[in-house]
């Protein structure tokens, strides 16, 4: 008996280390999916990172997008009342006008620019509309600190 003890301890202790041998097999891993909420967030109470909204407030709206012209201008390239506008800028005949801010009026905008021109910056805000449809559709601009008032120099829209 002496003989078989060292033997059942040595068995006893090489068995303290492990875990008994199963055959069941692991659960799958279950997926769910990411809860969406309401104002687009993901579902972690954060809600979305920016509104659209929030995001496009330094941008002027499509419908202002187009190369512009005064009703009796040719649209030309060096055309003095002609103006390029895009989401982020407005290029006019001698100056650029970046966007730093845009704001709704009613149906139009008023757009802060950011100027620079013949060694010169400056900021202006600029109200646009857009009067009438169609082919007779025209722009109007006005100073944007001032109440909207009928613009002397309407602009067509150029061919594209």
């Amino acid at each position: 008996m002496r003989g078989a003890f060292p033997l059942l301890a040595a068995f006893a202790l090489a068995a303290c280390g492990s875990e008994p041998a199963t055959n069941a097999p692991e659960p799958a891993p279950v997926e769910t999916a990411i809860p969406v909420e309401p104002d687009g967030g993901i579902g972690d109470g954060a809600g979305p990172p920016d509104r659209l909204d929030t995001a496009l407030a330094n941008r002027i709206p499509t419908r202002f997008h187009g190369v512009w012209d005064h009703v009796e201008g040719s649209c030309d390239a060096a055309s003095d009342l002609r103006m390029e506008i895009s989401g982020n800028e407005i290029l006019f005949y001698e100056s650029i006008g970046t966007v730093t801010g845009a704001a709704p009026d009613g149906d139009a905008v008023i757009v802060t620019l950011a100027m620079e021109g013949e060694g010169e910056t400056w900021e202006q805000k600029t109200r646009l509309a857009l009067v009438g449809e169609g082919e007779s559709q025209r722009l109007e601009t006005s100073d944007g600190d001032l109440p909207r008032t009928p613009d002397d120099y309407p602009s067509k829209r150029c061919p594209a």
